[in-house]
């Protein structure tokens, strides 16, 4: 019987089994093969750490049946009047983590063959983490902030360098994280908050400061460090999605150095990148050599030990990049 992780109550992670429907009518049936876990944005809905009002409170309650948004699988059945996929292709969807899912075939993207499985479960993120690239025209940067190297600063970064932005500054607290940085494209790494670097990103971009500063943490009380960093006229992008944004307070930076702020959000698509432009395009990086994932995998689970994962992305936050679940062996 299909089986899916839900979080029945706050701070509690489950393993049970489901109903699947049969496909309708312009929709398939995918047996997952892997799953990767958002970090940020599922430890917070797991641990509710959301004001009243906000996106989170209004979109998400307990029992939360849904869980996780990115997923690799194999098609096992087709609807009537589905044209894009057949039986044993690879797809890649945003969806939960669950062994088995019916979903929209418009709603899914073709891995490539040459594509490992489990990078393509990055998919996701990359998408998440390129409505800041588009926002901040990458392809026209000399110089680049990014504040925060998890997950979704993995992917900004690497976007960044596919793009041949030629400066790419990474500040984070986790050693371990700037090595994944190194590796992704970073020119320079600079451990500690941003504010205890004030001098050293004051010298990027010539001595000018970075033009665009992304903050990717969903930690509120980064959002005036990026204010303070950014070079006069610049950009300060929030990527990150925090549950407390009352807590984003505005400083005199903004009015005395004429600072842009943009939001950026995954489901911003804008100029025609859609999910599937967007996937087809991290595809075609990742065949070229260009979106290197080596080593970002660093927690592989079995689903019936999700408590033991979301465990580790909750208290081991800064030794956890990509969590994630292997469901070959569901039936």
């Amino acid at each position: 019987m299909p089986q899916r992780i839900v979080f029945p109550e706050k701070g509690k992670v489950e393993l049970q089994p489901f109903e699947l429907p049969e496909p309708g009518p312009g929709e398939i049936r995918v047996k997952t093969l892997y799953s990767l876990m958002s970090i940020g944005t599922e430890t917070t809905i797991l641990q509710q750490k959301y004001d009243p009002g906000t996106h989170f409170d209004r979109m998400f309650a307990f029992p939360q049946l849904k869980t996780g948004v990115q997923a690799v699988g194999r098609v096992e059945g087709t609807g009537a009047s589905v044209a894009d996929f057949q039986q044993g292709d690879l797809v890649y969807m945003r969806m939960a983590h669950g062994s088995h899912q019916c979903l929209a075939a418009a709603a899914c993207s073709p891995v490539p063959p040459d594509v490992n499985p489990k990078d393509a479960c990055w998919c996701g993120l990359a998408k998440t983490a390129f409505r800041a690239a588009w926002a901040a025209q990458f392809e026209t940067l000399p110089s680049l902030l990014i504040i925060g190297a998890g997950p979704v600063g993995q992917m900004a970064l690497r976007w960044a360098a596919a793009w041949r932005v030629a400066e790419i500054c990474a500040v984070d607290l986790s050693a371990l994280r700037l090595a994944h940085a190194k590796r992704g494209g970073a020119i320079r790494t600079l451990q500690g908050n941003a504010e205890e670097h004030r001098d050293s990103i004051a010298a990027l971009a010539g001595g000018n400061g970075p033009p665009v500063v992304i903050d990717t943490t969903g930690n509120p009380e980064v959002f005036h460090q990026a204010l303070a960093v950014a070079a006069p006229f610049g950009t300060v992008i929030l990527l990150g999605d925090t549950g407390f944004p009352g807590r984003q307070c505005l400083t005199s930076d903004v009015m005395t150095k004429g600072l842009t702020i943009q939001a950026t959000h995954d489901s911003h698509d804008r100029d025609g990148w859609t999910q599937r432009r967007i996937d087809a395009r991290f595809f075609e990086l990742l065949e070229a050599g260009h979106f290197p994932l080596d080593r970002l995998i660093t927690h592989e689970f079995l689903p019936a030990d999700c408590h033991k994962a979301y465990a580790i992305a909750i208290n081991e936050r800064h030794s956890a990049m990509g969590i994630l679940f292997d469901w070959t062996g569901a039936s």
